[in-house]
């Protein structure tokens, strides 16, 4: 067992002043706790937007800022797949705003001699100008009811087909889509062919049957800004090809749709119905270029065309789904590009959202967070968490809450305890404990090989086993109030307790309890600095003496000489003690403001590792706060 040390400077106790109570955000292994607030929401911050599976669009833009070609980035966002090719197939595309509807509103685009609708066999009518009307209504069947383009009732046709099928022709007879109307004056022209699909005796599916090719261009400006690098633009035309056909592989009815369900597609234009000019352009120069010097390109793995899924930006690290190909890493790319608001964003989350998810309507006490899946800041995305209600507690395994991602912390406050999971990385796990003037004590307490916070007022100790806010665990009495306190596992157990230090005396307990000591030991000088650490990794701590920049190390808890003398660092440093790689022996780092020079090894020489964290003004903690068995560092910051 390691136990915890605490950085030692020319006094032994560091005392840290705590303010108010409240939760704890962001630790992959620690629960964080969020009491409802009066203000009736959350702030909170975030990173990522969208799922953050395979390829980040904002991702590809910074690199192709950076020089990658479009491959390369395909390469770094799908590892292991391969450069395809296929044809120009036809895909069916569902209109997700004209599904299961009764009627719908057609009409041919300008330019176009005349609206077309085919039925069964060779049951075909054309319109010209004007627009039709079809709805499903008597008799099972399509009625089609054209209004002329002086508003004049004309002619209504029924087609007793179970499908229809819709286009504009040209004076050559030649397709050139048609306009499904979105509103009583505009509609969206769509290449291809429009389908109408008998749901049932009253209801109806519309459709989009178009070539591959050509429903790309409807897409890819409307994943990546047109404006983007060319390579990003290609990168994003290759991974919407490969994701949409391996889709449509994936499922019985063959089937795609227009909207982020499956990769937005808005056709070719938006139009006016009285002139059927273009409104609003969906397809652009640079994204038709984009789709055409990459036709019939798509990522493989394995044979088969790859399920290439992306979103907006993934935070800076991809989450991992279920292909091979898709894997959870750290990118390098996401948060270098211009214009990129949402790899890290602030926001605020509601009570009420939150207070929806209680059982039986009950009212919100608590949100709390229970896992994450470890990757990036604040411990990564959320996994699992649930709502504590004055009805009982539910578990949640989706805590987007309407936000960007599932990856986001309550906005930490700007006081309190701000600990790392990793050396020099980014605090995880953020809180406020305790009261002005408490001084703070590190310890393993129950066992359990993860480091809490003990608080010690006049000569009472206030034991916490979680990182949290909130009341201790329990206390107790023990020694004098001017005492200097040390903690250690002392006898090996796995728990770690307080001994009091009198001058070059050392009275110890191997529990947390008061009464007498339980041993007492003498060992260097009155005006020493003491350490406490495992220095052999038998599981049992002892205690080093520091003399300006020379140190005398002892294996068991006796007087006597030392067992190893070793000089390190500089005689003004500050000296931390911790297992910085795990092995299970404490070693020694040295503080230079917000520097940490590690040491492995109870030795002298350079440091093997130098870190930054924090500021200097900081005070520093060190502690294993995820169990892992290594100490990384922690810091309380005052106001």
């Amino acid at each position: 067992m390691r136990s915890v040390r605490r950085l030692l400077s020319s006094a032994l106790a560091a005392v840290l002043a705590l303010g108010v109570v409240v939760g704890l955000p962001g630790a992959a292994s620690a629960e964080e706790s969020y009491p409802r607030p009066s203000s009736g929401s959350w702030e909170i911050q975030g990173r990522g937007w969208g799922h953050g599976i395979g390829m980040s669009q904002w991702g590809a833009q910074g690199a192709a800022l950076q020089g990658l070609t479009y491959r390369q980035i395909l390469g770094f966002y799908y590892p292991g797949t391969s450069v395809g090719s296929v044809g120009n197939s036809t895909l069916r595309v569902r209109l997700m705003a004209h599904q299961d509807t009764g009627s719908v509103t057609l009409w041919a685009p300008q330019g176009a001699a005349r609206l077309q609708v085919a039925g069964a066999g060779n049951t075909t009518r054309s319109y010209a100008g004007g627009y039709v009307t079809v709805d499903r209504r008597e008799n099972d069947r399509f009625w089609v009811r054209h209004t002329t383009a002086d508003g004049s009732a004309g002619p209504v046709h029924a087609f007793t087909a179970t499908e229809l099928t819709v286009t504009a022709r040209d004076t050559n007879n030649d397709n050139v889509g048609a306009v499904v109307g979105s509103s009583s004056s505009r509609g969206t022209w769509y290449r291809g062919t429009i389908q109408l699909v008998r749901e049932n005796s009253t209801l109806f599916d519309v459709r989009n049957h178009v070539a591959l090719e050509q429903y790309l261009r409807g897409v890819v400006p409307h994943e990546s800004p047109s404006y983007w690098e060319m390579d990003a633009l290609k990168a994003q035309a290759v991974a919407a090809r490969s994701y949409v056909l391996a889709e449509i592989a994936g499922n019985s009815a063959g089937l795609t749709c227009d909207t982020t369900s499956c990769q937005v597609y808005r056709g070719r234009a938006v139009v006016d119905r009285a002139g059927g000019a273009v409104v609003t352009p969906q397809e652009f120069a640079s994204t038709n270029t984009a789709v055409a010097e990459t036709a019939g390109e798509v990522r493989t793995y394995g044979g088969a065309v790859a399920f290439t899924q992306f979103s907006a930006t993934n935070g800076g690290w991809s989450k991992a789904s279920t292909r091979p190909y898709l894997v959870a890493k750290a990118d390098p790319y996401t948060g270098t590009a211009p214009g990129d608001t949402r790899t890290t964003w602030t926001g605020r989350l509601s009570v009420s959202t939150v207070e929806a998810y209680c059982p039986s309507g009950g009212r919100l006490q608590n949100l709390v967070i229970t896992k994450r899946d470890g990757n990036g800041a604040f411990g990564g995305r959320i996994t699992e968490g649930r709502v504590e209600c004055s009805t009982g507690d539910r578990t949640l395994t989706n805590f987007r809450f309407d936000q960007f991602s599932e990856w986001w912390r309550v906005t930490p406050p700007p006081t309190g305890f701000f600990l790392s999971n990793t050396l020099g990385g980014e605090a995880e796990i953020v809180f406020q404990y305790g009261r002005d003037g408490d001084e703070v004590l590190i310890g393993d307490w129950d066992g359990n090989r993860t480091d809490t916070i003990t608080l010690r007022r006049g000569k009472t100790f206030y034991v916490s086993n979680t990182l949290r806010g909130g009341n201790a665990d329990y206390s107790f009495p023990y020694g004098r109030e001017n005492d200097v306190i040390l903690i250690g596992d002392w006898d090996g157990d796995g728990r770690d307790s307080i001994a009091v230090r009198r001058g070059r005396e050392y009275h110890i307990r191997n529990d947390n309890r008061s009464g007498p000591a339980q041993r007492v030991v003498t060992y260097g000088h009155a005006d020493d600095d003491v350490l406490v650490g495992d220095w052999n990794g038998d599981g049992r701590d002892t205690l080093a003496v520091r003399r300006g920049n020379v140190y005398h190390v002892k294996n068991s808890l006796s007087g006597g000489d030392a067992d190893a003398v070793i000089t390190y660092g500089r005689a003004d440093d500050d000296v931390i003690v911790g297992d910085w790689d795990g092995n299970g022996r404490d070693t020694f780092g040295v503080r230079r403001g917000n520097v940490y020079h590690l040491k492995n090894s109870i030795s002298g020489g350079d440091a093997d590792r130098v870190v930054t964290f924090g500021r200097d003004t900081d005070e520093v903690l060190v502690g294993d706060w995820n169990g892992d068995r290594r100490d990384t560092l922690g810091l309380r910051r005052l106001g």
